[in-house]
Formats: structure tokens, C-alpha cells, sequence
């Protein structure tokens, strides 16, 4: 299960801990050793280290506190600030970080996160947003330390960088950075609702209770907290107790005390069953990562597998919009059908679209959307304006990589090269106005074809 996490931040400049609100009245606090140590002996699950004026100064980062932080921890930790090229971020992981986080780079280069994530794997990726509410309404992103208004829509560049290859969003709230009043919990939850990769949330955490809220009221798997932690008003224990206080108390029970629990394969997606949980399946799911439902007939607690040994490993859990069903992401051991069948929903019903067939339409309907609503800074809105020429070049190049790929028996990368070249035939067919429907319509034709 992707764990909830709590990340101590560490803003850093002139290689000091800084802190501010707002992004501005900055001050100087500590050493960043000293408190990264201090924050993982308390606790912390993961830090962020953002050098927070590399951007603006357009320098380098800063490689060799890296390599001392690393020889320092055994936590993850991230690092941010000043990664413009792919070269950047092969540096920040060669001195020693797990992950590597992209702000402004990727709003000026897009493809940089595709470069980043096809090399060292999108898990190894965030996209960082800094992001604050227009005068129209709008939540925009901004760039350079937030002093740069990019006129970019925020959930439409979380969606583009899913899309480009992130594996997961640090959203900042600039409104709300250093104000220690709680997060964002429409900013954050209208993000996370736009993506599938998950989304950490940043700026305005000042008391425990935050915490909680944003776990309980959003699908937020991450909280990133400064201020509070800097200036000792909280630890790091309080930080991770409300965090754990934030469970099945989240969740819309019906008068019966249930909630409907689906069941999904964490690695092909497909459903693998319907069936129902109460107070404690949850409270045990949570704790010891595998399925426990509540058997409406016996009406008792079941434990997914006791009895066939078909058990599940819980690798995610989220909850719908109005937290009244709880989606579970597993790993299965068996068939999870009592009938041996792998899936309860093995049977198709007439009419009905395949996996493949609705990621496809839907990655189809996003192109349009982009085609029809052109975006700054968007890889995109960037082919149609090139025309029809550029796309069909990067047709050829995306074919080519994917027989590279092939050729030399890289698995991982002709995966990729083969995502990549449907996205461009998708961008392709939508320059000529060519339906999505048209070809899948010709494939399910061939279904009965003789090879």
C-alpha cells in the first residue's frame, strides 16, 4: 500500500535552512545537517531539501551538501531547485538523492520530465507546482520561487505532467506557504482528482489537527510540513499520531456500519470483486496491508484468503469523492472469486469497452481538449502548432525507437517507446480529424479474423 507520509522541508539558501511566508520575508534558521538529522531521528518518513533561489540565480545546485546529506541519512530524501536538464538530475543522483523534484525546468522544457522519467523510472520523478488563486478565479502555477505568474491552469498541468511521465505532484499553495493555517483542501483535492499518481501537499500545515484534515477530507498521500516543525511548535510524533488518527474516520458509514469495498488488481487494473467492510476490516486492512471485509451473511470479519490461501497484498487505498466506498488496490495470491475464476466480473456484459479501449479514448479525449484550448508551456498545444509535418516526424522517430528498444531486448524501454508512439499516433489522428472510435471499431471487427 502506498503509505500516507509525513516530509520534513527543508528550504535552503546560501546553504542555510530559510523560511518565509509567502515566499517572502525569508530568514535564515539552521544547518540543514544538523536538522535533517534532528527530523529523521524523530520520525520523519521522507525530507525535501529545495534550493530555493538556484532557479532565479540560474546557478547549479548544490551538489556537495547533497553528497553530506546522504552520507548523513538513511531516510529517502528529495532534492529540488535548480534541475533544468536531464544532466541535473543524473548529478542530484549521483550525489546521492532518491528522488528528484522539477518546478520551473519542466515549465520551461516539458519534455524534460519524459527524458527524466524514461531514464530513472517515473517513481524516481515529482513534478512540483507552486500554485496560487488568479484574479479570475483561476489556480495558477508560478514559476521561479513563485515570483512568476505562467498564466498555466494548475489542474491541467498536473494532468500534462502525469501525462509527460511524473510519478507523483509536490502542490504548494503560495496563499497559504508559512501562514500555518491549514492546507489547501480545495486546491489539494481538485489536483488529486486530475491525476492518478499521488499528490503530496504543501504550504500551510500549524498544528497536528491539519493533518488529519488533510487526510480525512482529501486523497492527498502526503504532507509536507516547514514552519511548524523549524520553530518547534509541534514534533515530528504528534506530526505521524495525527496522520495515523486519520483512518477509518474518514469514511461515510451506511446505517448498517459498512461501506462497499471494491477490489482492482494493483498492476492490470482489472475489478476483481465487490464486497463490504466495516469499522475494524478497515482498521485491520490498514494495519497489516492485506484484505479484511465483513461477510454480510455471516456477519463476521474475513479475512481475504485465511481459508484458500488466495490472499491479497494491499498496496493502495483510496476513497471515492463523497467517502462513501473505499477503492482497494491489491495484489492477489489466487483467484478472487469463490468460483476460481480470477475476477467475480469475468463475464462481459453486451456493448461493454475494453481496458485498453477506454484508456485510449480517454487519452484521446485529453489531446482534444488540448487541441481544441491551446496552453503555454504545453508539449501538446506544441505539436499542433507545428503542424502536421512535425507530427508525422515524430510519428517516424517514436516508430524507430520502439525497434531500437525491441532490438536490444529492453523491455522497460519499449514499453515506454511504445507509449510514446501511441500518444503521437493519438496527437496524429486528432491533427487529421480522425476518430479514436474509428480504429477500434476496425480492431474488434478483426477479433474473429483468422491469423
Amino acid at each position: 500500500m502506498k503509505k500516507r507520509t509525513i516530509l520534513a522541508c527543508l528550504d535552503i539558501d546560501n546553504r542555510r535552512v530559510v523560511k518565509g511566508k509567502k515566499f517572502e520575508d525569508v530568514k535564515e534558521l539552521a544547518d540543514p545537517v544538523e536538522l535533517a538529522r534532528k527530523y529523521e531521528a524523530e520520525g520523519a518518513d521522507e525530507l525535501v531539501f529545495y534550493d530555493i533561489s538556484a532557479s532565479v540565480d540560474r546557478r547549479g545546485m548544490f551538489l556537495d551538501l547533497i553528497r553530506t546529506i546522504a552520507d548523513e541519512l538513511t531516510i529517502p530524501f528529495i532534492v529540488g531547485g535548480g534541475i533544468q536538464t536531464l544532466s541535473d538530475a543524473e548529478l542530484a543522483f549521483e550525489a546521492g538523492a532518491d528522488r528528484v523534484s522539477v518546478n520551473s525546468g519542466a515549465l520551461r522544457d516539458p519534455e524534460l520530465l519524459r527524458r527524466i522519467s524514461e531514464r530513472y523510472g517515473a517513481e524516481k520523478l515529482l513534478l512540483s507546482m507552486d500554485v496560487s488563486r488568479s484574479s479570475e478565479g483561476q489556480w495558477n502555477v508560478y514559476a521561479k520561487a513563485g515570483r512568476e505568474d505562467t498564466g498555466q491552469n494548475a489542474l491541467e498541468w498536473a494532468a500534462e505532467g502525469e501525462l509527460l511521465g511524473a510519478g507523483g505532484l509536490v502542490v504548494n499553495c503560495i496563499d497559504e506557504d508559512g501562514m500555518q493555517n491549514g492546507y489547501n483542501l480545495e486546491l489539494t483535492e481538485k489536483i488529486a482528482q486530475s491525476v492518478s499518481i499521488p499528490v503530496i501537499a504543501s504550504g500551510g500545515a500549524g498544528r497536528p489537527q491539519h493533518i488529519t484534515e488533510l487526510f480525512e477530507r482529501t486523497s492527498a498521500q502526503g504532507a509536507l510540513a516547514a514552519s511548524i516543525l523549524h520553530y518547534g511548535q509541534v514534533t515530528l510524533q504528534e506530526l505521524q499520531e495525527a496522520k495515523r488518527s486519520a483512518g477509518s474516520s474518514a469514511v461515510k458509514w451506511d446505517e448498517n456500519g459498512l461501506v462497499p469495498a471494491i477490489l482492482q488488481d494493483a498492476q492490470t487494473k482489472d475489478v476483481l470483486t465487490l464486497a463490504y467492510m466495516n469499522d475494524e476490516a478497515l482498521e485491520k486492512t490498514i494495519k497489516t496491508k492485506e484484505t479484511w471485509l465483513f461477510s454480510r451473511s455471516r456477519q463476521e470479519l474475513w479475512h481475504k484468503g485465511k481459508t484458500s490461501g488466495n490472499r491479497q497484498t494491499v498496496r493502495e487505498i483510496r476513497y471515492d469523492c463523497d467517502r462513501d466506498a473505499v477503492l482497494l488496490l491489491v495484489d492477489p495470491m489466487g483467484p478472487a472469486c469463490h468460483t476460481g475464476s480470477a475476477s467475480c466480473f469475468s463475464g462481459e456484459a453486451p456493448g461493454a469497452k475494453s481496458q485498453a479501449e477506454t484508456v485510449l479514448q480517454d487519452l484521446a479525449d485529453r489531446i482534444a481538449a488540448r487541441q481544441a484550448a491551446p496552453a503555454d508551456g504545453s508539449y501538446t498545444s506544441y505539436l499542433f502548432r507545428e503542424g502536421l509535418d512535425k507530427i508525422l516526424k515524430k510519428v517516424g522517430e517514436e516508430a524507430t525507437e520502439v525497434v531500437i528498444g525491441a532490438k536490444n531486448g529492453n523491455l522497460n524501454e519499449t514499453a515506454n517507446e511504445i507509449a510514446d508512439l501511441a500518444y503521437h499516433v493519438l496527437v496524429l489522428m486528432a491533427e487529421l480529424g480522425l476518430p479514436a472510435k474509428n480504429v477500434t471499431d476496425i480492431l474488434k471487427g478483426r477479433k474473429t479474423e483468422k491469423e
